[in-house]
């Protein structure tokens, strides 16, 4: 379904911490039933109700919240296959890699729900926290501008899943665009063509950078580069070049962010929330708390808390150049040795204990946890999800800056990256000479491949490379895996949501 009813959102909201981290359990539940008429009081009701929009862009559990961005970004790509005990351990993830989902399909339902019900609790903050006279316009307009950036990332997600055109000529027929928060009873919504959605996904974004405080904590929040920075995003995946190329370099001229100089840190504790974060989502390893990710322990090695699922292929170990020390913080290998945040250290077993998690037998380390920070308790990891990173703002500049002709500014940029790969600023002479040497070529067709080349080392299992095939019109390199073109671009509607009304149609190729 699309959204929840009210008194269940507030009943959840009092148990969500709020998304930053900081923040203490709210202590009282609210008293009597709870409707839009009487709960958006005051600021902390905004906030609470906010917070319960944050709540729908993190992992809460197993079941209420499965890692589908894992699935269909990665396991659906060349850069992963499935893993797992067999080729029955999570059936319908198997079938997502061989690009046989059905609308039935449990992940396939409830990202869809994820996806919708997070844009209804947006909506009911955008729709009722400007009425809050106890508020400063200001609070009211930062809590907008943060419900607008989640409605945006929401709906573009479900774009990206259900409603992408077969390639950019070819507009696709879109999503339900959901900007009001309609009761349960009016979920039959029809599709809103792609370009319209497109549209509104900007304006949201505009708005919420024009709302959001620079200078707001934003520990895990949506901030004003947060918002350009997926407004980008959304430029590059229409072909809107120019406009691309322009808002990234405005992100770039800010210096508000910086390429942390070593790649490896990036992943574990030491990088959480650093210089190169724009947007990332905050999980924190409390016992029996609803705060942290369960795709740590879907991803480590089932010799110890996880179930080696997603597991890197042999074609994206050796996508990597020589050398290229983004290989080592991207790809463990079995048997080798690795060194934790705290200095632990721990060797990993990764084809003894999991012969089934793929095979080519290695398992990724942007995920992993040694084994004093596995919880003890539900397997809820405390790793952050890095969404946007500064180095997607730079190779997004470098693409569009190529792509608009301006091949020096997008050398500019893709070398920043290289560079940041291969040097040690902490320590000059750890400097890996000859290794990812700058990239020259001003030739658009040779430095378009190098661009997205870039892109798939440097965001390798970032749950990104399945949907970055499909704007890019390589899908070709997938048929071996069963892609079939014109299908399997898009995901299928689930088909509850079919089953509630008539106003929706399946996608073609599914049944």
């Amino acid at each position: 379904m699309y959204r929840r009813v009210l008194s269940g959102l507030l009943a959840a909201v009092v148990l969500t911490a709020l998304f930053t981290g900081c923040d203490s359990f709210l202590e009282k539940s609210p008293q009597g039933e709870l409707t839009s008429e009487n709960f958006f009081r005051n600021g902390e009701d905004a906030q609470r109700a906010l917070n319960a929009v944050y709540d729908y862009a993190q992992a809460r559990s197993f079941d209420f919240f499965p890692p589908y961005p894992m699935i269909f970004g990665s396991i659906a790509s060349d850069n992963a296959t499935k893993g797992g005990e067999s080729g029955s351990d999570q059936i319908s993830v198997q079938r997502v890699a061989q690009f046989n989902p059905r609308p039935t399909d449990p992940y396939v339902t409830s990202t869809w729900n994820t996806l919708y019900t997070g844009i209804y609790r947006a909506n009911l903050v955008i729709a009722n926290v400007p009425d809050i006279e106890s508020m400063s316009a200001s609070q009211r307009e930062q809590i907008v501008g943060e419900a607008k950036f989640l409605r945006a990332y929401f709906h573009f997600y479900a774009l990206k899943m259900y409603g992408l055109g077969d390639d950019r000529a070819n507009n696709g027929p879109g999503i339900p665009l959901i900007t009001e928060p309609l009761p349960a009873s009016d979920a039959d919504v029809p599709r809103t063509p792609e370009a319209d959605v497109w549209a509104q996904i900007e304006t949201d974004l505009q708005e919420a950078a024009s709302a959001i405080d620079p200078t707001a904590p934003d520990l895990g929040r949506a901030t004003q580069g947060a918002a350009k920075a997926l407004r980008v995003k959304a430029h590059i995946f229409q072909e809107e070049w120019s406009e691309a190329q322009t808002l990234a370099q405005d992100i770039i001229s800010s210096g508000r962010y910086s390429l942390d100089p070593d790649y490896s840190r990036v992943f574990d504790q030491r990088g959480e929330f650093g210089p190169g974060s724009v947007f990332e989502i905050n999980h924190v390893d409390i016992t029996n708390a609803l705060e942290g990710t369960v795709g740590a322990a879907y991803q480590n090695s089932r010799a110890t808390w996880g179930f080696g699922f997603n597991c890197p292929t042999q074609a994206l170990y050796d996508a990597f150049a020589n050398d290229d020390p983004r290989r080592d913080a991207t790809i463990i290998e079995s048997g080798e040795t690795i060194t934790g945040p705290q200095g632990n250290t721990e060797t990993v077993d990764v084809i003894g204990a999991c012969a089934a998690n793929g095979p080519d037998g290695y398992l990724n380390e942007k995920m992993w946890l040694p084994a004093a920070r596995q919880p003890s308790g539900p397997r809820k990891g405390p790793t952050n999800r890095r969404v946007i990173r500064y180095a997607h703002v730079l190779l997004w500049h470098a693409e569009a800056a190529n792509e608009n002709t301006d091949p020096q500014a997008a050398l500019t940029s893709l070398n920043k990256v290289r560079a940041r790969a291969r040097d040690d600023d902490d320590n000059p002479s750890n400097d890996l000479d000859g290794v990812l040497p700058e990239i020259t070529t001003t030739d658009q067709s040779e430095l378009r491949t190098i661009i997205w080349h870039e892109q798939r080392v440097e965001f390798a299992m970032e749950y990104q490379r399945f949907f970055n095939l499909v704007r890019q019109g390589r899908t070709d390199r997938l048929t071996d895996e069963g892609f079939e073109e014109g299908v399997n671009e898009r995901f299928p509607i689930p088909q509850e949501q079919l089953d509630q009304g008539t106003a929706l149609e399946q996608n073609p190729g599914y049944q």
